[in-house]
């Protein structure tokens, strides 16, 4: 999976701040090693504007992300059984299971930052992990479940998605005023029949990978387009 890096981001902003101190006089007739792979010339550098030394930094970053994982337009693969649609950074998957609609709802805006390697924080880049939540509808109501992939322990699978709250809402409630209660303070049978309960509707291991390496491939994507859509608003 791709995860954005947020070192990539400093550097971006570092290499703005590096164009934008080459306009001043008595600069030294030479670009600065970490600006060789730039297209421009010494004299156009000299005479950047802000907004352009902005262009070829996103410019840089654009060559740089569609380069290290391929980029697609339009990035397929989904769950089995499921339909997806999209709503902006909203990922939505859905599929019917007896009288039961299923329903995923993933929000890229709503990622977490899993915390680096202690012993290697500066070089380790960070990873971004998607929160999610669940919803079994009936005629009797629906139970929604909260779920994310944070790393809880050295032995969780990074692509298995951990259950960090469920609500039991009735028909017609709204679903914000609902008890919700913390997953893991379940008794240990009531959690593991609970999981038991999701595997069967075809939310078990399988589905919890697919949907992490969905998730990465769009938050890719979406960053992409996000450079994309900045630099044209800028040129």
């Amino acid at each position: 999976p791709v995860y954005r890096k947020q070192w990539y981001q400093r550097r971006v902003r570092g290499l703005a701040n590096k164009l934008c101190r080459l306009s001043k006089p008595n600069v030294p007739n030479m670009i600065p090693a970490t600006l060789r792979h730039s297209v421009a010339t010494i004299p156009q550098v000299r005479h950047m504007s802000n907004d352009s030394a902005l262009m070829s930094a996103l410019n840089n970053e654009i060559l740089h992300e569609e380069g290290a994982v391929s980029y697609d337009s339009a990035p397929s693969g989904e769950p089995s059984d499921f339909t997806r649609s999209v709503k902006g950074a909203t990922i939505i998957l859905q599929k019917q299971f007896d009288n039961e609609t299923i329903r995923v709802e993933l929000d890229l805006n709503n990622n977490t930052e899993l915390a680096p390697a202690e012993d290697d924080p500066e070089e380790t880049p960070p990873q971004y992990l998607p929160s999610f939540k669940i919803e079994i509808s009936k005629p009797q109501g629906k139970l929604v479940f909260n779920c994310n992939y944070h790393m809880t322990t050295e032995e969780q699978n990074l692509d298995q998605f951990v259950i960090s709250e469920v609500a039991f809402v009735a028909p017609g409630e709204d679903e914000n005023m609902a008890f919700t209660t913390d997953f893991g303070n379940l008794d240990y049978v009531l959690i593991e029949e609970f999981e038991n309960y999701l595997t069967r509707r075809g939310l078990g291991a399988e589905f919890s990978s697919t949907l992490f390496e969905m998730s990465a491939a769009f938050e890719h994507h979406n960053y992409v387009d996000f450079l994309k859509n900045v630099r044209d608003f800028a040129n």
